[in-house]
């Protein structure tokens, strides 16, 4: 039998055991989410598209009893009139859905998003255990979010200890990040992660958070598998809070340990760069500020926002040194931070050539009327490295891409965004967004893929994207 079939009879019996639910504390909901895109990307050799895409999910919370809970999200993602692989704004994404004229045993589009038990009180303890597929989103979503703008959203296969009393928390995370095992070699391939986070309420009115990320990569290009081992750490905090009116969060990040799997493979003149997985060490740094000041006595009561982000890249130094200097945004949810475009949503930082990223916003939040918001952020991108002076020469020269012509100039954003609540269940959202190029982007970033350093400069020319959404959540 098809496995459509299988989710169809799971479904319809979640839905209609309502005598049962009742009996053992079963809740449902659900969300259903259309949306209406225009994208007109960077190449000026493309033509706009226009599509629809949608998600849908239907949950099922279970309380066992007092101390154990199981949650279950059957989730469907899919363009309109398309089968297997949507795509989505500035890129194609492995998406599930239909074609309309498939026959319906052909389709296999529904799959849990989420499907994780929960044992409060573990042994007894202040201490909260999950077990499964679930959402780990830490800190507003900097290094580990949920991408839940994107259709199709992330979860981890992961398990959580949690532990919260008094004003501390303190987490511990595992995610099982990629299991792939050959089983024709020793090739492990696998990749784990152990997440550390620890957070104190109270502390310059606000909270102050700690964060320890140990990534254990075993997979890689060289033909010994046992040599591409690469174990590296993110150590940062984060302090965020109100002081004298003004909303403020500060982090800073600082990432150690191997990669020379990546620091090959870009072949940016770093010495010993191998594809051994410990052959090159990593250096690399993120900064972020944020302050911003709600006037409720005006009209709209407006909220304005000063935003800075500096993400490393490599330079000299880091050629020279045998360093890979290039941040690593984890599992993040760029699209919340980087610009609603998404051109720099790559983890390891190819869309910006590995000369890391700084993002300068001016940001707007005003509500003309009771229900009515209206948002608009203004980004101006640059490289961290300074490729036009002497920070980067060597690294330059050997760089294809730009070909030692470039300047740190990537570009600048307008987001505008209108969101109507339209009932206690309903939101619609319409929202524009104009990308100015350069040259310096144009070679670097792929417009609508954003692979990083294959553009060329025909993806040199002004970007556009517009869409209407609606969100029902029951």
């Amino acid at each position: 039998m098809k496995r459509n079939y299988f989710v169809a009879i799971a479904v319809a019996a979640l839905m209609t055991a309502a005598t049962v639910a009742q009996a053992a504390d079963v809740t449902f909901g659900g969300q259903f989410r259309p949306r209406f895109n225009i994208d007109n990307d960077a190449s000026n050799s493309s033509s706009p598209q226009t599509f629809f895409d949608t998600r849908v999910r239907l949950n099922a919370k279970a309380k066992v009893n007092a101390n154990t809970e199981v949650f279950l999200q059957f989730q469907s993602v899919g363009n309109w009139g398309m089968d297997g692989g949507g795509r989505t704004h500035n890129g194609t994404r492995t998406s599930e859905g239909g074609g309309g004229e498939d026959a319906n045993d052909n389709l296999n589009d529904v799959g849990f998003h989420q499907a994780h038990l929960t044992l409060k009180n573990f042994t007894g303890r202040a201490l909260d255990l999950k077990v499964g597929r679930q959402e780990v989103v830490i800190d507003g979503h900097r290094l580990f979010g949920h991408t839940g703008w994107t259709q199709g959203a992330d979860t981890k296969d992961a398990i959580r200890l949690t532990h919260a009393g008094g004003n501390h928390t303190l987490n511990y995370t595992f995610i099982a990040a990629r299991e792939n095992d050959d089983v024709n070699s020793i090739a492990k391939n696998d990749s784990n992660v152990h997440l550390f986070h620890a957070q104190t309420q109270g502390i310059m009115g606000g909270a102050l958070s700690g964060i320890f990320v140990m990534t254990d990569d075993d997979g890689g290009n060289d033909s010994d598998a046992w040599e591409d081992n690469q174990t590296w750490f993110t150590v940062g905090a984060r302090q965020k809070g109100k002081m004298g009116g003004l909303d403020y969060r500060v982090e800073f990040y600082h990432q150690f340990g191997d990669a020379g799997n990546i620091a090959s493979d870009c072949a940016c003149a770093i010495t010993g760069a191998n594809e051994t997985g410990d052959s090159i060490d990593r250096d690399a740094q993120m900064i972020g500020i944020r302050v911003g000041k709600t006037f409720k006595n005006a009209a709209w009561s407006p909220t304005v926002t000063l935003w800075f982000d500096s993400l490393s890249g490599i330079d000299d130094e880091d050629a020279s040194g045998g360093d890979w200097g290039v941040f690593d945004t984890h599992h993040d949810t760029g699209h919340k931070f980087y610009g609603l475009m998404d051109f720099y949503l790559n983890r390891a930082g190819a869309t910006s050539g590995y000369y890391g990223l700084e993002d300068y916003a001016l940001k707007f939040k005003g509500s003309p009327k009771k229900g009515w918001t209206v948002k608009a952020d203004f980004h101006h991108f640059r490289t961290q490295t300074q490729i036009s002076g002497a920070d980067a020469d060597t690294v330059v020269a050997t760089d294809a891409t730009i070909g030692g012509a470039m300047d740190e100039d990537l570009g600048t954003e307008m987001d505008l965004t209108l969101v109507h609540k339209y009932d206690s269940n309903t939101t619609i959202a319409a929202g524009y967004s104009h990308y100015w190029t350069t040259s310096t982007f144009g070679m670097m970033n792929g417009g609508a893929a954003g692979s990083g350093g294959t553009a060329g400069s025909d993806n040199n020319d002004d970007a556009d994207w517009a869409y209407v959404q609606i969100d029902t959540k029951f």
